[in-house]
């Protein structure tokens, strides 16, 4: 697995699987709340829980499937586990639903794609082996810019902790989840990943279901919860196996894609018009940039 992950043409090929599926999420969400009739906070975390429920029994049908033990996990491995779900599944995403409530769409997909730069700044920090070299750092500014270049109006209106300030509380818990789950994963990728969105869905339940979450299940939106389900399975397993193989910062910089492709799916599944803009090419081309001068090895990587 190692080998087949590892490989830099398999490698950036599933990181923009991954980008492209979690890129849906944008508009499916969308659709479905306003298919249940999903408005408050209550309704949209009892969401959130259902679809990373779902999805953990899809990664653990997985395991089953090739014979791997999801109960064979170490007793020293359980609160990492824990943590892990909290930091990626609940805190990250208890924080962003509120924050988006509170902000723009603008301000909330240009602060939601810093974690791709905190990946990346943070990576040296959590492996030794990794290192912050001027070429990451300019692809990372480079990046950013193709990020805000279609989102012109972030630097317009206000600041408030809710809003802006909960969406980078999130944007952290994300970056900082995905490191340590690099981590916590090593060997276990599959069933870590299984238990990890398992148990992340049932604690947001626990947490949605005393403040009386009032969602309408309907066939379509039910449907809609399940094809969720599976883009978290299917993109946080990859995603985690390309983390555990490959240098955390050199992954993570692909995040910065989804905010690309969401609008893409937006355009298709929703009719918007922002993709139509001529700054989205420019956008797409910087963010391209970006990722390959992070990637870039220097000769004396290469030749080690």
């Amino acid at each position: 697995m190692k080998k087949f992950f590892s490989n830099k043409y398999i490698c950036a090929l599933t990181a923009v699987i991954c980008t492209v599926l979690w890129g849906t999420a944008y508009p499916l969400i969308k659709l479905a709340y306003s298919d249940m009739n999903i408005v408050s906070v209550p309704d949209k975390l009892l969401f959130a829980g259902l679809r990373f429920f779902i999805a953990g029994l899809m990664v653990f049908l997985v395991c089953a499937f090739t014979k791997k033990n999801v109960f064979d996990i170490e007793k020293k491995r359980i609160p990492k586990i824990l943590l892990y779900s909290l930091l990626l599944t609940v805190f990250h995403y208890t924080f962003n639903y509120i924050g988006v409530g509170n902000a723009s769409a603008t301000k909330t997909s240009v602060l939601a794609s810093f974690s791709a730069f905190l990946g990346v700044l943070l990576a040296p920090i959590f492996f030794k082996s990794e290192k912050l070299t001027t070429k990451k750092i300019i692809g990372c500014i480079i990046g950013a810019l193709g990020v805000i270049v279609v989102n012109l109006s972030f630097f317009e209106g206000t600041f408030t902790f809710l809003g802006e300030g909960f969406i980078l509380i999130a944007t952290v818990c994300s970056a900082t989840g995905s490191l340590y789950g690099k981590i916590v994963s090593k060997g276990k990728i599959f069933e870590v990943t299984a238990w990890q969105l398992f148990v992340g869905g049932i604690i947001l339940c626990l947490v949605a279901l005393p403040f009386s979450p009032s969602v309408a299940f309907t066939v379509k939106g039910f449907a809609e919860l399940l094809f969720l389900a599976f883009v978290s399975a299917a993109s946080f397993s990859l995603w985690t196996a390309l983390l555990v193989y490959n240098d955390a910062g050199n992954i993570m910089i692909y995040n910065l894609l989804i905010p690309v492709f969401g609008t893409m799916w937006s355009y298709i599944i929703l009719g918007e018009t922002e993709i139509t803009n001529p700054l989205y090419i420019v956008s797409l081309l910087l963010i391209c940039i970006g990722i390959v001068l992070v990637n870039l090895k220097d000769k004396r990587e290469v030749e080690k």
